[in-house]
């Protein structure tokens, strides 16, 4: 396999964020009430993005993908997965009206060193063959630490590489699930704003993902930390309906199972038309600011 195969491009809703290559994952990131090491800022406009290696080694390749397909065995014979999609539960209801024709992994990291990157990639691959709905439906995968090899392994089990960086400003064009394991605020924050008006918009959103409650909570303890900034996060917060995947404590009792599924949570945006949102949170966003003084 020649290393261009590596990466297949997703035309029409390309995302990166480009950070510093190194081990660090964006999902290594603890939900806490404060960072030292903030990111730096994201991309206003998309640039280009390539794996920092460009090397492409077949029997890398080969193993990482028989590591890739185990722990998809393995998360599907899981007692998470097997109460994930219980017939008739209001997640599957929800689900089944939103009906997703597309899902976006995004900030996997490199799940060819972490567990449980491999872990949070085998349950999108899962969640990609279970719910998207039609032939056409579409499933795509994006760190900024990914190497060529892992490139060439999520193009074998079916997801697309995006080659630009819109620093997660994703507007997206049909209904879709966005996996996002472990994520800064911040990122969710951009997804949201390119979704927020009109305001139907949302209603095609479902984000997999940090709780948005644990968020608010994080905001009301530290009003200078990441939390306390993402403002659209803090009011989607308001009108979401979340359900935490280990609600009824279906998380297996493995250590790399609750690293890879703690404190996430499936969000669908319940948006009232008649509310204008962007009008609301400028106004909580001054609220916000007043009480922090």
């Amino acid at each position: 396999m020649a290393a261009a195969a590596a990466v297949a491009v997703a035309t029409g809703a390309d995302w990166t964020v480009v950070r510093r290559r190194g081990g660090r994952r964006r999902g290594d990131a603890t939900v806490t009430t404060s960072h030292l090491d903030a990111p730096p800022p994201l991309p206003l406009t998309p640039i280009p993005w390539a794996p920092s290696d460009p090397s492409l080694d077949p029997a890398r390749v080969s193993r990482l993908l028989d590591r890739a397909r185990a722990a998809i065995s393995r998360v599907e014979a899981s007692r998470l997965y097997r109460r994930l999609l219980l017939p008739d539960s209001p997640l599957c209801c929800r689900l089944a009206s939103l009906g997703p024709a597309r899902l976006s992994l995004l900030g996997v990291g490199s799940f060819e060193s972490s567990p449980a990157a491999r872990l949070q990639l085998a349950l999108a691959a899962l969640l990609r063959r279970d719910l998207l709905a039609g032939a056409s439906a579409t499933a795509d995968l994006f760190d900024p630490v990914l190497s060529s090899v892992e490139c060439a392994v999520a193009v074998a089990l079916g997801f697309a590489v995006p080659s630009l960086d819109d620093g997660c400003g994703r507007r997206v064009e049909e209904p879709t699930l966005l996996y996002m394991p472990h994520c800064e605020a911040s990122l969710y924050d951009a997804l949201l704003a390119a979704n927020w008006e009109p305001r139907a918009q949302l209603r095609r959103v479902c984000v997999l993902g940090n709780s948005f409650r644990r968020y608010a909570l994080q905001a009301e303890e530290n009003r200078s930390g990441p939390a306390a900034k993402a403002n659209l996060v803090l009011k989607a917060g308001r009108f979401a309906w979340e359900q935490r995947i280990d609600e009824a404590g279906d998380v297996d009792d493995e250590d790399w199972f609750a690293r890879a599924f703690n404190e996430t949570s499936w969000h669908f945006f319940e948006v009232d038309e008649d509310v204008d949102q962007r009008t609301e949170i400028s106004s909580q966003a001054l609220s916000f600011e007043k009480l922090s003084l």
